[in-house]
């Protein structure tokens, strides 16, 4: 039972963070895009400040959590087992593609001065939009591949 308890919430955490960073792509950022450029502005650097606090730990609890399934659901040569390591080993490569390529532009955005917003920060805005549709399809893959695993140990797949 215990086993179950942290199946559910390990891809409780995993699946609200991909849908989340799915919500981002496909609801929030198009209707910023839609707004004039102050308006913009002031909404985008302040949700920039504020997930660029809290996805961290998100991001770093479903890996944690995720490791913990590994762990759980071993060896990783078996299907469930090796579903699993997959799922956390493109979690942790989503999370380093992230620091690389997206923390980089997300902060510049969170640090600007909304009533003088600097020079590109909108091209910013959009090289930032294509990364993040990258890593929504990396993170729904590893959200896949944990379900699959769980689904699999558990004989329900």
């Amino acid at each position: 039972m215990l086993s179950l308890a942290y199946d559910v919430i390990t891809a409780t955490v995993a699946a609200t963070m991909a849908g989340n960073e799915f919500a981002v792509a496909a609801f929030v950022h198009p209707q910023f895009h839609r707004l004039s450029e102050d308006s913009h502005a002031k909404l985008a650097s302040p949700l920039a400040r504020i997930l660029g606090k809290w996805m961290p730990l998100w991001y770093a609890l479903a890996l944690v959590l995720m490791l913990g399934a590994v762990y759980q659901h071993r060896p990783a040569t078996s299907t469930p087992g090796l579903l699993i390591t997959l799922a956390a080993t493109l979690w942790a490569l989503t999370i380093v593609f992230t620091i690389i390529m997206l923390v980089p532009i997300n902060n510049r955005i969170a640090a600007m001065n909304v009533d003088r917003p600097y020079s590109g920060w909108q091209l910013d805005r959009k090289r930032w939009d294509r990364l993040h549709r990258i890593r929504v399809a990396l993170l729904a893959l590893a959200v896949i591949l944990l379900l699959t695993g769980l689904l699999r140990s558990s004989g329900r797949a």
